[in-house]
């Protein structure tokens, strides 16, 4: 059975192992991509990064963009930033148009 993982701070993502989500801890995104690949080796389909980590490691998550397992999702932040702005791209690809976050 697959796993739904979550990769960041210990203070952000250990809230997560309440919900039965696997937690990779990092504080750097070398220590970053190491737990993405440990996270996808430990059988997680689903991985959440904090947006903070998943900004610095963007080269890494984008190694695993055209694969179907693991799904890397950037966890989005009050006021934009990086999670939004993947969320943005995403759901452009998808559909073809901003259906969610249309500029006005």
């Amino acid at each position: 059975m697959y796993k739904i993982g979550v990769i960041g701070d210990a203070k952000k993502v250990l809230c997560f192992m309440a919900a039965g989500f696997c937690v990779y801890e990092a504080k750097d995104p070398t220590e970053g991509a190491r737990m993405l690949k440990k996270a996808k080796n430990d059988g997680c389909a689903v991985i959440y990064v904090y947006p903070d980590l998943a900004a610095e490691m963007a080269e890494d998550i984008k190694k695993y963009a055209d694969s179907t397992i693991p799904a890397i999702i950037p966890l989005p932040q009050k006021g934009g930033g990086y999670g939004i702005t993947q969320l943005r791209g995403a759901v452009e690809r998808a559909v073809g148009a901003d259906i969610i976050f249309k500029e006005q």
